[in-house]
């Protein structure tokens, strides 16, 4: 075969290129992108491949997940799954982007980010996978804040994608420490580029919304963000809220029906999570089930339970995905389980949970029918970093919102 012939033949047609490139993960795909300068400006500039490696992704169930981790003085992303979990070197890496950052939600791969949201609040749209960042716009309650020389802060908050209009939209229900002291619930446009307050009828939660017992995290799926919330201050029954980012209208999502005493339920140990079926998700919905996880005694046993809505919005189709004694968790941990934080779910029976002790730690635990639940060695994420402010689950994309 001649030389001029093996020379053709490494120059592979443009769309072949493209495809290739499409099915490849992102860590790859960023170190490729320095090969030359088209690589470059498809990878991390073409919004259309960007999409189309999602897209691609998402159906094949192959996205990345990742958890991102919030500390005084960086930020760290976790592989949740890698067996070396408690290993600093394999299942972490360092992310430059800002200390003091609060993380408030994500969707996609793009991540809701405050900076330094203590005494002021700088807000971005960020993908922590390419570095693209996007500076928003202050919401209304920043500039009363402002005006009047008094912090504030965000009590609720998320991020999520409407597809029909393709728009990005962020909701934050948030106060500020004026006097009269003052609340605020808005909702940002990444179409429109802007906030609007939003007034709510019928599911109105102005006390038992801002209860400080429940995550502040909205779980998103179907389009909507979701959290725990008591319809009534003498009501000891909890119910799920659910806020629809196309509507921008609340709803409540009827909660499991337990056999036995539901009052056994302690409700300061509650949270509300996306489980995917089978890996990936993108955020929007499909392949998704709304998860809730609690901690019930029966009789001299304390059991957390993690229960799966097999179909959205319908009572019946709650049921146990897996449970657990949380004893035999805390022989595993050296201390009892409690003040714990559910930050990553799997179909299988993998939960990470963000535990508060003396200190912040992370410690992943496998959870298979009857047998007792293992432990990874728990990861200490604050060793040497400061107080953790975060934890939050995201994908890996190359998505952007451009302005």
């Amino acid at each position: 075969m001649s030389t001029k012939k093996l020379h053709h033949n490494r120059h592979l047609p443009e769309e072949i290129i493209v495809q290739i490139l499409c099915r490849l993960p992102i860590k790859p795909l960023i170190r490729f992108s320095s090969v030359s300068e088209q690589w470059q400006s498809l990878i991390i500039e073409d919004p259309q491949f960007a999409q189309s490696h999602f897209k691609l992704a998402s159906d094949r169930k192959t996205l990345t997940q990742r958890l991102l981790i919030s500390t005084n003085y960086q930020l760290r992303s976790l592989d949740p799954e890698t067996p070396s979990f408690a290993d600093n070197d394999s299942s972490l890496s360092n992310i430059t982007f800002h200390t003091y950052t609060n993380l408030l939600g994500s969707c996609n791969g793009l991540v809701f980010v405050d900076v330094d949201g203590y005494e002021n609040h700088s807000l971005s749209l960020w993908n922590p996978s390419t570095r693209f960042q996007r500076e928003l716009p202050d919401p209304y309650f920043v500039s009363v804040a402002n005006t009047e020389k008094v912090r504030s802060e965000f009590d609720r908050t998320g991020l999520g994608y409407v597809s029909s209009t393709d728009d990005y939209k962020i909701f934050i229900d948030a106060y500020v420490y004026s006097s009269p002291f003052q609340t605020f619930m808005e909702i940002f446009s990444s179409r429109l580029n802007s906030w609007k307050r939003i007034q709510v009828c019928g599911h109105d939660p102005p006390c038992s919304f801002r209860s400080p017992t429940t995550a502040s995290l909205g779980a998103l799926t179907n389009e909507a963000l979701h959290w725990f919330y008591y319809p009534k201050v003498d009501e000891e029954e909890p119910t799920i809220l659910a806020f629809d980012l196309a509507k921008e209208e609340f709803r409540e999502v009827p909660f499991p029906t337990f056999d036995g005493d539901a009052d056994d339920i302690d409700v300061n140990q509650m949270g509300v999570q996306v489980v995917s079926r089978g890996g990936g998700g993108g955020g929007e919905g499909e392949g998704e089930c709304l998860c809730v996880s609690l901690t019930r005694k029966r009789g001299s046993v304390n059991l957390m339970e993690f229960w799966v809505m097999r179909e959205y919005g319908v009572r019946e189709s709650w049921n146990v995905l897996f449970k657990f004694n949380t004893n035999d968790v805390s022989k595993s941990l050296g201390g009892n389980l409690h003040g714990y934080e559910a930050c990553f779910v799997t179909e299988g029976g993998t939960v990470i949970f963000r535990l508060r002790w003396d200190r912040d730690i992370v410690v992943r635990i496998e959870c298979h029918g009857k047998a007792e639940p293992v432990c990874s060695t728990p990861f200490n994420v604050n060793d040497g970093d400061g107080a953790v402010y975060d934890v939050i689950e995201y994908n890996e994309t190359l998505l952007s919102v451009p302005n």
